[in-house]
């Protein structure tokens, strides 16, 4: 290779070097691209992932929902039990729980007859993957399917 034909090729190469910077320094970021917190738990959730709040607000969440059951703890207290009476419970769901153990909880407190009747239902209807972790109020009055669509909301 001669002199020329190394110079020339080494503006080639300091040109196209400029026209890459050039372009990478002037478009900057595309804001479009990234979605917001909503719509990346809404992703998430439709793909069967469960998404969670941060530690802290965690934390702040947990500390408002043990005030609030003791306000309603107490409340349950003073309204007198009737014959015909619907029966309300907290149902807390903790990770890594299975549908038979969340079942076998709302037979022991009379919210459901058959455990393994609701454990089905669960099952066969594909509410079981998109069961969240938290409390939930539950009552004996609701179906297989009400119970089981607040179970996954």
């Amino acid at each position: 290779m001669n002199k020329g034909k190394l110079q020339a090729f080494s503006a080639g190469i300091i040109f196209s070097t400029a026209i890459f910077a050039g372009y990478y320094y002037t478009t900057g970021p595309n804001e479009e691209t990234v979605p917001t917190i909503d719509e990346a738990k809404e992703v998430l959730n439709k793909k069967g992932y469960i998404t969670s709040l941060p530690k802290d607000e965690t934390l702040n969440a947990r500390k408002e929902e043990t005030s609030t059951d003791k306000r309603e703890e107490k409340q349950e207290q003073k309204v007198p039990e009737k014959e015909n009476s619907v029966v309300t419970y907290t149902l807390e769901v903790k990770a890594n729980m299975t549908t038979l153990e969340i079942a076998t909880k709302l037979e022991k407190e009379k919210i459901i007859d058959d455990a393994t009747g609701f454990e089905a239902y669960v099952d066969e209807q594909g509410f079981s993957k998109n069961i969240q972790i938290g409390k939930f109020v539950v009552t004996d009055n609701m179906s297989y399917r009400q119970l089981a669509k607040t179970l996954t909301q």
